[in-house]
């Protein structure tokens, strides 16, 4: 009988070795998880910035095929004919902002295939909504992922059922509801690029009482004011390499919260008017107007005075809170409102003083 040699046995681990294999792998994972997950966050990044600039190339190739011109709301009374929906047209016969409202739904109609999607009245479209024409240009289907940020999760919720979203499914959403929510965009247009640099003496906006609210100023009395908007050209751009044309109101790539554009250290990528997109601390730069930072910005309200136009963040439920609690808090504009408009400079150099 043959004896059984139990050196040969296989050795099995002893709890002690087990134990310090299972914190191995615990460490391992607590070292890779941080670097996927900052992985995928410079990935989210890298859309926005491909976001951006794929609109950027839009703009060259819209305004080489539109004589120059800056996408724009542009109907009117006289051009209301244009529109694809009668009472679309009967809307803009009447004229001011009434005009613009009416080419945004009928954008929308259009896009989304909901030709009942309703008017919409006592609106400036242009402030939120002005991409759509450069979405129209484009034979865009909408909603569509491009004008969205992939971190604004809420903006992403609501393009996957904008007909729930308007039946108020999805919390949290902006108070008053409406239906246009999920076709609205990330990425803010700048206002100079479809009104006029100042408006002390011509038609144009200018701040309102929180950061979400716009005046349409009218100081010489132009009867249909709303015709003064989106007139500008390229041309009219003196430094598109320091002009910022698309941001985002939140900043939301390069720290764990995300919070509003205006506070200093926010950075975030932006599209300038030579279609670049760079990375960016808001602001403000070196005394000098060199290095890092955006210029502060001004009132074109009150194009001569020297103080910075002030925004007051009264953020709704659905957006970014303020840092220490409270409803709302001033900042400074920045590039949302460049001192000298399109002819200004935002990053890269000091104001310029157009107006004086």
């Amino acid at each position: 009988m043959q004896r059984l040699d139990r050196s040969r046995r296989p050795r099995a681990f002893t709890l002690i070795e087990l134990l310090v294999v299972i914190a191995i792998i615990a460490l391992l994972i607590g070292v890779l998880l941080p670097a996927l997950a900052q992985a995928r966050k410079n990935g989210r990044q890298l859309i926005c910035k491909t976001n951006l600039q794929q609109m950027g190339l839009a703009t060259q190739s819209y305004t080489a095929d539109y004589q120059d011109k800056l996408y724009a709301f542009t109907i009117g009374p006289r051009t209301a004919n244009l529109l694809s929906y009668s009472d679309l047209i009967a809307q803009a016969m009447t004229g001011g902002l009434e005009s613009h409202s009416a080419q945004a739904v009928d954008i929308i109609r259009r896009r989304t295939g909901r030709d009942t999607f309703p008017q919409v009245n006592g609106w400036i479209p242009d402030v939120l909504y002005t991409h759509l024409v450069l979405q129209d240009y484009l034979a865009s289907r909408l909603p569509e992922r491009l004008v969205v940020c992939p971190e604004d999760r809420n903006r992403l919720l609501w393009q996957t059922d904008p007909v729930a979203f308007a039946a108020g499914a999805f919390t949290p959403s902006p108070n008053p509801l409406s239906p246009r929510w999920p076709y609205s965009s990330s990425y803010e247009t700048v206002y100079c690029h479809y009104s006029n640099d100042r408006s002390d003496n011509q038609v144009g906006l200018t701040q309102g009482s929180a950061h979400n609210f716009y005046q349409l100023l009218n100081p010489r009395g132009v009867a249909d004011p709303a015709q003064e908007l989106g007139r500008r050209k390229f041309v009219d751009v003196t430094f598109p390499s320091q002009k910022v044309q698309l941001y985002d109101l939140q900043s939301r790539h390069h720290s764990k919260t995300q919070f509003y554009y205006a506070y200093s250290d926010a950075v975030q990528p932006l599209l300038f008017y030579d279609g670049s997109v760079r990375v960016e601390v808001t602001g403000p730069p070196d005394p000098a107007g060199v290095g890092f930072g955006a210029n502060a910005g001004w009132n074109p309200a009150t194009p001569l005075s020297n103080f910075t136009m002030l925004i007051n963040y009264t953020p709704d439920t659905w957006e970014t809170k303020l840092r220490g609690g409270g409803t709302s808090g001033s900042f400074p504009a920045f590039y949302r409102w460049t001192r000298s408009g399109l002819k200004g400079v935002d990053y890269r150099g000091g104001d310029v003083r157009v107006f004086r």
